[in-house]
């Protein structure tokens, strides 16, 4: 052969070759399908659904390999639209589609197992809550928050936030929830009231199961889709399921939790834990907070001028998620925040105070649900964080957030949700003095895996800037240990609240605080880590005057849950925990997932500084006797918070 028609041939089959798969390991065009879900069909209507791949050599063809006869009425085209006008109800399929391209020789993908589920109305009928007994426990004055961060089935990133109100039979009366993850993206989703339920029992668990009909229709609203700054290599990296796809293809058809009360005030329970317990389409596994609302407080003027806020989740990137955290404060003025400070830990890089939030805060806030939206933009060295939000109102000091972007490509803004707290206007010196509780929580890489990290501790500061004592309590990827400090210091912002930490750890977090006594769980600041494991988490008020704990600290019941799984590896588990003057206890449970380490029964261990143990020395913990924080000392730990049936020592 001519040698310039030899390196012209050459060339060729190098080009056909980046087209397709077959080039020793190539996969920047690899053939592959993105749908991992189809939409349910209603009778009478026109079933709309459309399979999707990407990358090969564009011209695809479908054929259906798998799961028998398609719905009746409805049938799949080669081009990967399904037509028709389902007639019968029921679950059809799994099925499993091939898609083949237009390569030379031809590339095939396989989806999933893929299900069409046909219902008689607009909504999946959800799965009703058994009746526990005391479901006039709950009433219509009383509308309830949540908050669950966790994994879908394919093992990706969720949040999700919501608001229901009991009607005291085990109906609901007013409801909706917005759900956000790198499978679906965001859906702020419509209730069906007439399908959903509750159930409460003596024991303080409950039950929660939410149907819905497909995403609230809302006005056009400009998303920050590629406003993330450039984050940088992240050190520690979860895997991204081959399962995501574009966002908001279809709502969720229903969720149902279980939860668990605590705090009760003699007339209402005011705060707790809730995990996932069951979604049609979804084995999700997420776990977080409930907590009672104020309704008189579902207004922009009803809100506070100042502060602090906690929020943590993850960031899309080029090879898989990282995770991200952020603490700060900002002023408020009937809906426009401004004078904002924060810190950011992106995958394991701190960004160091970061100044010049702001953002907005909506007018139209619903007045049943107390759901409203904004936006917040955070200045950083790489560029503006921007992202939108909806958040729903617990008090006139206290209100919940979940960002509403799209995350699922690499570029966009990340998924983000916590708490937002009053703070202070300015903070005098001595704003930390006392004793306090610590509680955190990052992701670990070990090995060629990644899991959690938790931590727990107790401190004492002083109105000096000195931290004369704390414990750190640690679960590293299973490696515990227990670290005291006797040197430490701080540094206080009085313009922002914002504390920095010198001498505990190599890796102090930075402590954002909040107004004392607004908070009626005794959160008085945000952490978020300078760590590489990206950690967050939470300063908790010990006592104001010298620890002084035993056996007696422990009395009654105590609404128990686990926090997100961060590695999503475990799973999630929520309990009753009752404690006795003598040292014994015992817990109800329910969970989710494959939970290695679970408290059960057994006995109580204290030291005067509030640091004990649970199973016979197993479940290191640290408490102020209302509250509790404990992980396991083996195994890949999950953070345990217990809170008792009344808030006060």
């Amino acid at each position: 052969m001519h040698r310039g028609y030899r390196c012209a041939f050459i060339l060729a089959l190098l080009i056909a070759c980046v087209q397709t798969t077959g080039c020793h390991g190539s996969t920047s065009t690899r053939l592959q399908v993105s749908t991992s879900s189809l939409p349910n069909g209603v009778i009478g209507e026109p079933y709309v659904a459309e399979l999707v791949a990407t990358g090969g050599t564009p011209g695809y063809t479908w054929s259906q390999t798998s799961g028998g006869d398609m719905p009746d009425g409805v049938s799949l085209g080669s081009s990967g639209v399904f037509n028709g006008t389902p007639t019968k109800a029921g679950t059809f399929g799994p099925y499993v589609f091939k898609v083949t391209d237009s390569a030379s020789p031809s590339n095939t993908a396989l989806t999933p197992k893929l299900s069409i589920t046909v219902t008689n109305g607009s909504a999946v009928v959800a799965a009703a809550c058994e009746t526990a007994g005391d479901e006039a426990a709950l009433t219509r004055a009383t509308p309830y928050a949540f908050l669950l961060k966790g994994t879908d089935a394919s093992g990706n990133p969720i949040s999700i936030a919501g608001s229901f109100t009991p009607n005291g039979s085990g109906g609901i009366s007013n409801a909706t929830a917005d759900y956000n993850g790198f499978s679906s993206g965001p859906e702020h989703l419509q209730v069906n009231l007439a399908a959903s339920s509750y159930s409460f029992g003596s024991s303080s668990l409950g039950c929660l199961s939410l149907a819905f009909s497909g995403a609230v229709v809302e006005a056009a609203n400009a998303k920050n889709v590629g406003m993330s700054p450039s984050f940088g290599h992240a050190t520690v990296v979860r895997a991204r399921s081959a399962s995501t796809r574009a966002p908001a293809t279809t709502a969720i058809p229903n969720l149902q939790f279980a939860f668990s009360l605590g705090a009760f005030d003699g007339t209402v329970y005011q705060t707790g834990g809730i995990i996932t317990s069951g979604i049609t389409s979804d084995a999700a596994n997420a776990s977080g907070i409930i907590h009672v609302q104020v309704p008189g407080a579902f207004s922009l003027g009803s809100l506070q001028p100042h502060y602090a806020f906690g929020m943590d989740g993850w960031t899309a990137g080029s090879n898989g998620y990282f995770r991200t955290a952020i603490a700060g404060s900002f002023a408020n003025s009937a809906g426009a925040l401004s004078a904002g400070y924060a810190d950011l830990n992106a995958g394991g890089t701190s960004s160091g105070e970061l100044i010049g939030g702001r953002g907005t805060l909506n007018s139209a806030i619903d007045a049943t649900t107390g759901r409203g939206t904004g936006t917040y933009t955070v200045p950083t060295a790489g560029g503006n964080l921007t992202f939108d939000f909806a958040f729903y109102i617990l008090n006139k000091s206290d209100f919940i957030l979940l960002s509403t972007d799209s995350s699922v490509t690499a570029g966009s803004a990340p998924l983000l949700s916590g708490r937002v707290l009053a703070s202070n206007a300015t903070y005098a010196a001595g704003a930390l003095s006392g004793d306090y509780l610590l509680a955190s929580q990052g992701l670990e890489r070990n090995g060629n895996t990644v899991a959690n990290l938790a931590q727990i501790g107790t401190l004492t500061a002083t109105r000096a800037g000195a931290i004369p004592s704390a414990i750190l309590y640690i679960n590293d990827a299973g490696t515990y240990s227990r670290t005291p400090y006797s040197n430490s210091s701080y540094d206080l912002n009085a313009a922002s609240g914002r504390v920095s930490i010198t001498g505990l750890s190599a890796t102090p977090p930075v402590l954002y605080l909040t107004a004392p006594g607004t908070a009626d769980d005794q959160i008085a600041g945000f952490l978020v880590g300078s760590d590489t494991q990206a950690s967050s988490g939470l300063l908790v008020r010990q006592s104001t005057s010298a620890p002084a704990y035993g056996l007696s600290s422990f009395s009654g019941n105590y609404a128990a849950s686990t926090q997100e799984d961060v590695d999503g590896l475990s799973g999630a588990a929520l309990g009753s925990f009752s404690s006795l003057r003598t040292g014994q206890y015992f817990a109800m449970r329910k969970s989710t997932g494959s939970v290695p380490n679970l408290p059960t029964s057994g006995s109580i261990t204290i030291n005067p500084d509030g640091s004990g143990s649970l199973n016979g020395g197993t479940f290191p913990f640290v408490t102020s006797g209302a509250l509790i924080f404990a992980i396991p000392d083996t195994g890949d730990p999950l953070l345990y918070v217990f809170t008792a049936d009344k808030l006060a020592n």
